[in-house]
């Protein structure tokens, strides 16, 4: 697999970390229900192997973000790179959506919406610097 890089600003750290760990758990999971099927030996075989290199490349990206938020550049395969930062732009797209509701609603300043698409257009364009 072609590994690839991005940089993750401070602002975003939090939320990146917490992408990669809920991925980190789902692969954890995947892992387990792999190693307790005894169905197609050779394919179990090959899909434990694929969960075990996904769960190291998690488990370097947790290490890597953790700590107190700061610029850091992280460095993993192409495909779970693109699945966190993927991952983390849904979320922060549903917290827009939700800021813009209760913005509308007057219960938050707008300043607070223009944040979230701040967010959201640094998740896009890191995104598209993976695709591109």
């Amino acid at each position: 697999m072609a590994r690839v890089s991005v940089e993750v600003p401070a602002e975003l750290v939090t939320q990146v970390r917490e992408t990669v760990l809920l991925l980190y758990q789902a692969t954890a999971e995947s892992l387990h229900a792999a190693l307790r099927s005894r169905e197609d030996e050779d394919e179990t075989i090959e899909e434990i192997h694929v969960h075990r290199l996904r769960v190291d490349e998690l488990d370097d990206l947790a290490r890597r973000l953790g700590g107190e938020p700061h610029d850091v550049e992280v460095r993993a395969s192409r495909d779970v790179l693109h699945d966190v930062v993927y991952g983390t732009l849904i979320d922060a797209g549903e917290r827009l959506a939700d800021v813009s509701n209760r913005a509308w609603r007057g219960e938050l300043p707008l300043e607070r919406v223009q944040r979230g698409a701040e967010e959201v257009l640094a998740l896009d364009a890191m995104l598209r610097g993976l695709d591109g």
